[in-house]
């Protein structure tokens, strides 16, 4: 997947979709009618926790159809270096999924029809994070 900007370091790919990796980036695409279940939640964020050591943010670009219980979100281990999680999407239905996971999710988290405009908000967010992250280390 080619975002402008960004350097495609590698892809993942597990049984229910692939997971594009960038230096500050993860971009998530479920296959169609898959379903998420806490352990596939929680295997992605261990694999997060072992693979990104500066802050990142993740983009879950919904351009199938699938289904993920958003109470998984209350689970999820704490990882400081997710800095934000974006849902791309331009149909309706997931549209109004993704405003309730946002419920239940304790982060910044947010919803656009683009990648390109779901990166920006990263970018803002990642930056600014980066730079106190670098300021901490070298303390």
């Amino acid at each position: 997947m080619k975002i402008t900007g960004k350097q495609l370091k590698d892809v993942y790919t597990f049984e229910n979709g692939k997971l594009y990796l960038y230096n500050d980036l993860i971009i998530g695409e479920i296959n169609e009618g898959a379903h998420i279940s806490s352990e596939t939640l929680l295997s992605f964020f261990e694999f997060f926790h072992e693979n990104y050591k500066i802050p990142f943010g993740y983009i879950s670009y919904r351009k199938n159809s699938y289904s993920i219980d958003p109470q998984v979100y209350k689970m999820l281990p704490e990882n400081n270096l997710l800095k934000g999680i974006a849902v791309v999407t331009v149909d309706k239905f997931s549209s109004l999924n993704a405003h309730v996971e946002k419920k239940f999710f304790n982060g910044n988290y947010e919803l656009f029809t683009t990648l390109e405009t779901a990166v920006n908000w990263l970018d803002t967010i990642v930056s600014v994070e980066k730079s106190m992250f670098h300021e901490k280390k070298n303390v």
